[in-house]
């Protein structure tokens, strides 16, 4: 599972956003809409393209995790969390686990991923409460 958090640089450019809606929860519906759609998909696809491969190849053997969509969202206030699907649960070993002899581990491909959305989503963020609200 990804967590996505801003530091508190960021956090105080979106605030800062945010302060000027009369409505809050104008500007929370907002960030949640771009979260759960857009945001959730830069960050799926930032941890995509870092997932390792093994080369292992046989019969009946599932398309590789990094040739599939691996994950699911699941929608939060004003929060993503990016988890993998039932049949990609094994990411979770040489994301998080230890060295093996036959596995290398703590690659942190989920935490990296995430990371490397934050200044798009941020970004994009703060346009969309910007021109949202131009149109007020």
């Amino acid at each position: 599972m990804s967590y996505f958090y801003l530091d508190a640089k960021e956090f105080e450019r979106v605030v800062d956003a945010i302060s000027k809606f009369s409505d809050g929860a104008l500007a929370e519906r907002i960030i949640n809409d771009y979260l759960h759609t857009e945001g959730g998909r830069i960050i799926k696809e930032n941890i995509q393209k870092i997932l390792p491969v093994s080369g292992r190849t046989w019969n009946g053997k599932k398309t590789a995790a990094s040739q599939t969509d691996p994950f699911t969202l699941k929608e939060e206030n004003l929060a993503v969390i990016v988890k993998t699907k039932g049949p990609y649960h094994y990411l979770y070993f040489p994301d998080d686990g230890s060295n093996t002899q036959h596995h290398y581990g703590n690659q942190q491909f989920m935490f990296d991923g995430a990371n490397a959305s934050e200044d798009k989503i941020v970004n994009e963020v703060i346009d969309e409460l910007v021109r949202r609200l131009e149109e007020i």
